[in-house]
Order: C-alpha cells, then sequence, then structure tokens
C-alpha cells in the first residue's frame, strides 16, 4: 500500500472530471434549455410533472451559479490530486478531504436523499469521493511524516 496516496488522487482526479463535466452540462442546459431544463437534468428521478415549466432568469442564474461551482470543485480537486495529493501532501489531504466531503455531503442530503435524482447518475460521484478519501487516508497516515 505504498502507493495508496496515488491511487486516491486518481480518485480524486475522477471525482473532478465527473464533477467539471456536470457543472459544464448543466451550464450548457440553462443557456439552451432554461430553468426546465437544467431541474429536469438534476432532478431526473422525478416525474416530468414535478419539474417547473417555468423559464425563470432568477432560476437560470442560482442553476447557473450551482453549475459553476461544480465546474471549479471539479477543477479544484484535480489540481489539489494531481501537485498534492499525488505527493502524499498531509496539507493537500486535508484540502481535497475538506472540500470535496462538504461538496459531496450538501448533494447527498440535498438531492440524492430525498430522491430527487436516480442512484444511478447520484452515486458516481460519493462512491468515488469515498474511495478518494480511503486511499488517501491510508496513504497519508501509513507514511511516516518528514
Amino acid at each position: 500500500m505504498k502507493q495508496a496516496h496515488k491511487i486516491g488522487a486518481v480518485f480524486y482526479i475522477l471525482w473532478g472530471i465527473f464533477h467539471a463535466y456536470i457543472g459544464i452540462l448543466l451550464l450548457e442546459k440553462v443557456f439552451s434549455e432554461g430553468t426546465p431544463g437544467a431541474l429536469a437534468a438534476i432532478g431526473n428521478a422525478l416525474p416530468a410533472s414535478q419539474i417547473p415549466q417555468i423559464n425563470s432568469p432568477v432560476m437560470n442564474g442560482v442553476i447557473g451559479h450551482y453549475a459553476w461551482n461544480l465546474l471549479w470543485f471539479g477543477a479544484y480537486a484535480i489540481i489539489l490530486a494531481v501537485f498534492m495529493n499525488w505527493k502524499n501532501s498531509r496539507v493537500g489531504y486535508w484540502f481535497n478531504l475538506v472540500v470535496v466531503s462538504l461538496t459531496d455531503l450538501g448533494f447527498i442530503f440535498g438531492i440524492l436523499v430525498p430522491g430527487f435524482i436516480t442512484a444511478a447518475a447520484g452515486v458516481p460521484g460519493p462512491v468515488l469521493w469515498i474511495l478518494a478519501v480511503i486511499f488517501t487516508s491510508i496513504g497519508t497516515f501509513r507514511t511516516p511524516t518528514p
């Protein structure tokens, strides 16, 4: 398990790519389909009758902001994984652990647990997060501090 931190870094990179992609996808939905299209993508477990069909500029802004944050949370995780987690940096370990954990916990309790998104669409991010935490933790805490 000498390379556990690198395995964890790869999972953080995959988490980052996944979230950056979702951010870009939602931005595209907001700009092309407006509020209804973006909400249908986020709430894909809901019947179409429960998705508001009002194209609200304010909601487009809120969803666009959410999508923008996902894009940059993904980029943040990738950059830290490449430059810090890959090198088994304790600072990088804590930075990615806190930011990615808070991001995914908000998603889990705000969207996944209430059932707004299907498990197939909602579980990959948390699985990548948990695997990243497990492997970077092994790498960080089983390696002697220099």
